[in-house]
């Protein structure tokens, strides 16, 4: 059985030799690569919103770019620096402690503050009333307040 077990071996390692000489010249012309445990580089050469990939950085890499890039885009828009793209015009601010409780609610800018109310169909503009002191005035319309006006000269 050693006699059996050398004449084995000695003719694997023949096979082995006659493989290796046959795929030998496979191996070195297999699109440049000298052997097969050399790592594949592909070159990409498109450019997508400015950003050039390198081959040596992984896609992970790529990803997170492209993610970090829209959070600060969005962010961007969250804090009302975004200009045109704002996001329909209400940025979200980080407000400071109030101590006033007099003036929570008003608005920092005097125009006024316009809803879209879709079953009415149109904008209708939503606007702050003064402090009213003299309930008479109260529901009068216009005509009414001009009576009244010239009732009190």
């Amino acid at each position: 059985s050693g006699i059996e077990a050398t004449a084995l071996a000695k003719n694997f390692s023949d096979i082995k030799k006659e493989l290796n000489e046959k795929f030998k010249n496979f191996n070195n012309n297999n699109n440049g690569l000298k052997n097969s445990t050399e790592p594949i580089y592909a070159k990409v050469n498109k450019k997508k919103t400015g950003q050039v990939a390198s081959p040596e950085e992984p896609i992970y890499t790529q990803v997170a770019k492209k993610v970090n890039a829209k959070i600060d885009r969005l962010n961007q828009i969250a804090s009302g620096l975004g200009g045109v793209g704002q996001a329909a015009g209400f940025p979200l601010k980080k407000h400071d402690k109030v101590d006033d409780l007099s003036k929570v609610g008003r608005s920092v800018s005097p125009e006024p503050i316009y809803a879209t109310i879709d079953d009415l169909g149109g904008p209708f503009p939503l606007k702050r009333h003064d402090k009213v002191d003299d309930l008479s005035k109260v529901g009068l319309s216009r005509n009414q307040k001009l009576a009244q006006k010239i009732d009190n000269l």
